[in-house]
């Protein structure tokens, strides 16, 4: 029940932050020097404005999910902390279903955070990028 209350509360974050970048981020606002800053724009491109031509960008999408379902439960067995890696996989996977979702319907994704010398992204990015860190960590301190 967590899993999903969880999941919904990041959703609605996210949906919200989209929403408020789409009537309120059309000029750019300095948020450290000219380093991070917020500004809204569409993006059809994958995580971090990395760029990939959309049918690559489905056999890639899928392809990643096979894997790394495949890889959780194979390694699942050996795992000490299940819960956790089971929550940080499904919360993984729902995110990326989610923006598949978003892309899907709009071509794009809105994107609003940009970081200098880096890229730029969303909400929906950076709960992926830290629910795939802490798997991987479990992952590792596991397999010690």
């Amino acid at each position: 029940m967590i899993f999903y209350i969880t999941l919904f509360l990041f959703i609605l974050i996210d949906i919200f932050s989209k929403q408020i970048a789409f009537l309120y981020l059309h000029e750019k606002i300095n948020i450290f020097w000219d380093y991070i800053y917020f500004k809204f724009i569409l993006n059809p491109w994958i995580a971090f404005g990395i760029e990939v031509y959309p049918i690559l960008l489905k056999i890639i999408t899928i392809s990643l999910i096979i894997l790394i379902f495949y890889y959780y439960k194979k390694e699942r067995k050996s795992i000490k902390n299940k819960n956790m890696l089971d929550f940080s996989f499904w919360l993984i996977l729902a995110w990326a279903i989610w923006n598949a979702i978003e892309r899907i319907t709009n071509s794009n994704v809105i994107d609003f955070i940009w970081i200098k010398y880096f890229s730029i992204f969303n909400l929906a990015d950076s709960f992926i990028t830290i629910w795939a860190i802490i798997y991987i960590y479990i992952l590792y301190k596991n397999n010690k």
